[in-house]
């Protein structure tokens, strides 16, 4: 029996670094998922509003709003409390920045380097149930 591919998604990228969400972007597209890309935690709040993703991949150390007040603002807006956030970062590690950030509404939190293929099948299952 052939495994059937996920059905696509729409993913909001929170990531400073560009090399990053370049790759990031890649393999989510590869994967047949719609990706946009927000620099920081402004433009990241902006685009959870006007696009509705399906799930935002949040990274916590960005310029302009960190991650964590990210996570609280998506959280506290009934627009965007709904929206799954799984977030990736290198404060990942940290347990007690993981359970801040369960805490804050996170659905999850990966610590980077991250594995594209768990980090992407995580965020399926967060959207997908």
């Amino acid at each position: 029996m052939a495994l059937t591919p996920p059905a696509p998604i729409r993913i909001l990228l929170a990531e400073d670094d560009a090399a990053l969400a370049k790759l990031y972007a890649s393999y989510a597209t590869g994967r047949g998922h719609a990706v946009s890309h927000a620099r920081d935690g402004v433009e990241t709040l902006a685009a959870a509003l006007s696009q509705l993703p399906d799930v935002i991949v949040l990274d916590v150390a960005m310029p302009a709003l960190d991650g964590r007040d990210v996570l609280l603002r998506l959280k506290a807006d009934p627009r965007t409390a709904g929206i799954p956030v799984l977030v990736v970062s290198a404060l990942g590690g940290d347990q007690h920045m993981r359970d801040l950030l369960v805490e804050l509404g996170a659905s999850d939190v990966m610590e980077k380097p991250v594995d594209l293929q768990i980090a992407f099948n995580k965020a399926e299952r967060l959207v997908n149930g």
